[in-house]
């Protein structure tokens, strides 16, 4: 069902403005009116990376006239794109805020660089019409949803999984929301251990970006109570009903959202609490003489690309799906690595159960290798 717009709209528009918005401005259903209430709209972003930064881009050329940009992580190589912030040591956060205003001049935007926490949740989220979180932490999507529930704000909503993504609009006084379709936290996703297309979260953010405008304008109809899956592999999209649960509790109780990436079953980080050694570590063990059987855990194609001399490719589901951690040698110590210590603490466990209490795997992965021992080994 159409919802009333979120804001008044603005007065009127600069020249500038009107020139770069013609398509818009003359589009029916949409027109000046719209246009105006785009540059009025306060839209906070949580996150910027393979969903948030393209999300940045799309809002801010659809004419939103402020921006508030969520995500204190340090700028890396691989976040340069779609706008191509600058190359100066920054965060995401100040990065794309920088690079958004040189384009958009009638541009405003505020950084909030410690991220999203719960101590400072409602005081941000006070500030704005609505929400847009591309944060791919579960903790921190059920906090936005609870303070976002609390304060009466929209919350536009995407995650992607593989070649899969999925959109929705959270509004407790219209409907149900991230706690409804997730009773229970759902569990972390890393792509460090699943990996993902990235087309997904540009799919994602084209999606959500729409999602927003159609709140701030009153066109269309939002995707309240309804979830619209995508499948890139398939080449389809479905949208589903998305109901209240009557176990949801509202109001909430605001949770801490502490940062998952690196987190790890009970299973595998009890294994890894005095089993993990360092890259440091393991350059004293293949430079001396104890015999030890180096396991690869990643994928072909990443072995592939990079790999430590004499390590042995065995993928982490043949070691959680087949008899893999069995075949190990017993007279000397299994060393376990991949690219960033999460897939092998996680077959750690498995191999530790099976017979291997002496075995160890590698702290960082061979990312940390790279960056501390080998600089020439590519890095991705």
């Amino acid at each position: 069902m159409p919802f009333p717009p979120l804001v008044k709209p603005v007065a009127d528009l600069p020249i500038e403005e009107v020139q770069r918005q013609a398509h818009q401005l003359i589009l029916a259903g949409h027109g000046s009116e719209g246009q105006r209430r785009l540059a009025a709209g306060r839209v906070l972003v949580i996150g910027a990376d393979e969903i948030g930064a393209p999300i940045l881009n799309h809002l801010a050329d659809s004419g939103i006239g402020f921006i508030g940009i969520a995500d204190g992580a340090p700028l890396n190589p691989w976040d340069r794109y779609l706008g191509i912030p600058g190359r100066e040591p920054s965060s995401r956060a100040d990065a794309w805020a920088r690079a958004l205003e040189r384009t958009y001049p009638e541009l405003r935007t505020e950084t909030i660089e410690t991220g999203f926490d719960v101590d400072s949740a409602r005081e941000t989220v006070a500030g704005y019409d609505l929400v847009v979180c591309a944060s791919e932490d579960p903790a921190r999507c059920r906090l936005v949803d609870d303070v976002c529930a609390e304060t009466g704000t929209p919350y536009v909503w995407g995650c992607m999984d593989g070649t899969q993504g999925r959109v929705s609009v959270f509004w407790d006084m219209h409907g149900p929301g991230f706690r409804d379709l997730y009773p229970q936290p759902p569990a972390p996703y890393f792509r460090g251990m699943s990996g993902t297309l990235k087309l997904v979260g540009a799919w994602l953010a084209v999606a959500m970006a729409t999602e927003a405008v159609k709140l701030l304008t009153g066109a269309g109809e939002p995707l309240v109570g309804r979830v619209m899956k995508y499948d890139a592999t398939a080449g389809s999209c479905v949208i589903v009903p998305l109901r209240r649960n009557p176990r949801t509790v509202r109001p909430a109780e605001l949770t801490a959202a502490e940062p998952f990436f690196g987190l790890l079953s009970p299973q595998a980080a009890e294994a890894a609490r005095q089993s993990t050694i360092s890259v440091e570590e393991l350059k004293e063990l293949l430079d001396g003489d104890v015999p030890i059987t180096l396991v690869d855990v990643r994928e072909p194609d990443e072995y592939a690309f990079a790999h430590l001399p004499g390590s042995l490719l065995v993928p982490k589901s043949e070691f959680l799906n087949g008899d893999a951690a069995e075949r190990l040698p017993r007279d000397r110590r299994a060393v376990l690595l991949c690219r960033m210590g999460i897939r092998s603490a996680e077959v750690l466990a498995v191999v530790k159960k099976s017979g291997h209490p002496d075995a160890v795997h590698l702290g960082g992965g061979i990312v940390a290798w790279a960056q501390r021992i080998d600089p020439s080994m590519p890095a991705y």
